[in-house]
């Protein structure tokens, strides 16, 4: 058959015969967007591989397993729980149907005579020779921080010494030694780490709801109209019950540092002192106290108190006092927080002038200085109502320390370090 000439189409029998470019031009191109160019064109990136294919040890199978079948995830105060089949694959990067696979490889005895008895230790694929010691250290541990006593590594060495010899009387003393490694794998293996301090409480209530409850419903009863005070309801006065918004009134107390010095920061590895900048020898132990007032309306009324340490007495002192800006009142006090006297002076000279003789709502801390007779006359004579906070709930319902105290704080550490 001979070769199609180039640039013509087959022949019909009956239409007389056309160019290729005559006749593709009365072809209707179809309808939609041009095509672009490989380049122009967005692509997807390509999916990451998250279990990429890899050889697994023996070891690591029966490490792997043995956190699966072990109570190692907080359930409740004092109980533990075996972490689920996900949970494992999660910690561990492998795929969930590895486990599966491996378990019934490790109960077929495919793993070269190894069992899971010698991988019982999560962290650290070694027997746990002190397995009582370990759970009796553990149970006062979970006691002592539900407590919110502070657990300190000083705090397990001693403990655990003293376990070790009511558990093994028999053992010879040198037998345990509270080593970096067995206290790591002790951590590892109750999921425990070091942590920082977030809330601080003197007194940690049992049962805090009912305290609040019964706080809350002072306040409201307190609140109520009373007759032959003046007040009808309706008065324009009687924003909140007897109590306009000017006169509900929330005072608090709090440490201040004359240096912020970061419990831990960012360094090169394999240094082993790490040092910071501090204006003064000592001054990351020292403190004055600056007491803060926030009325119910949002509007400042009374400027804030700062406590100094000493008697407030000297040349260089009243040389230091001409620096003092005027917004803010600074007063002495030998311990650097304030006492009864300073409390009354408060109530004297910034509180009561502006209270316009109205009946006032103050809300404090369960503090002793605001408990004393001298007090509580200079309240009852100004018409003010004091509500006190329950012990140990001030960080669930005390406004200054839930909503002003801690950016009061950071506002000044950020000052503190731009203006060094």
């Amino acid at each position: 058959m001979a070769p199609r000439p180039a640039g013509r189409i087959r022949v019909h029998p009956i239409l007389p015969a056309l160019s290729t470019e005559k006749f593709y031009a009365g072809v209707k191109k179809k309808p939609g967007p041009k095509r672009k160019q490989l380049a122009e064109s967005l692509r997807a990136a390509p999916r990451r591989v998250e279990y990429p294919y890899r050889s697994y040890k023996v070891s690591y199978k029966l490490r792997v397993l043995s956190y699966w079948i072990t109570p190692s995830i907080g359930a409740g105060p004092t109980q533990l729980r075996k972490p689920t089949r996900a949970e494992t694959a999660t910690q561990f990067g492998v795929p969930e149907a590895n486990l599966s696979r491996w378990k019934k490889e490790e109960q077929e005895g495919k793993f070269q005579g190894l069992t899971l008895e010698q991988y019982r230790v999560p962290g650290g694929g070694r027997q746990r020779k002190w397995e009582v010691l370990e759970h009796a250290l553990y149970e006062k541990f979970r006691y002592r921080w539900a407590s919110g006593g502070i657990v300190r590594r000083g705090w397990f060495r001693r403990v655990s010494k003293e376990l070790f010899l009511q558990h093994y009387p028999d053992e010879a003393q040198t037998s345990f030694c509270f080593s970096n490694g067995w206290f790591r794998r002790f951590l590892s293996f109750h999921q425990v780490s070091l942590r920082f301090v977030t809330n601080t409480a003197s007194q940690l209530p049992s049962d805090f709801s009912n305290a609040i409850l019964n706080w809350m419903r002072f306040n409201r009863r307190n609140s109520q109209l009373r007759p032959g005070n003046g007040q009808v309801p309706g008065d324009v006065l009687a924003d909140v019950g007897r109590y306009t918004l000017s006169n509900i009134v929330n005072m608090d107390q709090t440490p201040l540092p004359f240096e912020y010095l970061e419990g831990r920061t960012y360094n090169q590895k394999g240094e082993k002192t790490i040092w910071a900048q501090s204006s003064h020898s000592g001054w990351d132990k020292r403190q004055a106290t600056i007491q803060l007032a926030v009325f119910a309306d949002g509007i400042p009324r009374v400027k804030p108190l700062v406590f100094f340490r000493g008697l407030g007495v000297g040349a260089t002192i009243l040389t230091e006092r001409e620096t003092y800006d005027p917004r803010v009142v600074v007063k002495f006090n030998p311990k650097a927080y304030a006492n009864s006297s300073n409390m009354v002076e408060w109530l004297d000279e910034q509180l009561v002038p502006i209270l316009e003789g109205r009946p006032t709502l103050l809300v404090l801390d369960l503090f002793g200085a605001h408990k004393t007779e001298e007090v509580l006359d200079t309240f009852s004579a100004n018409d003010i109502v004091v509500s006190m906070i329950p012990g140990g709930c001030t960080s669930l319902v005390q406004p200054l320390d839930v909503s002003i105290n801690q950016p009061f704080k950071d506002i000044l550490r950020v000052s503190r370090l731009t203006f060094r």
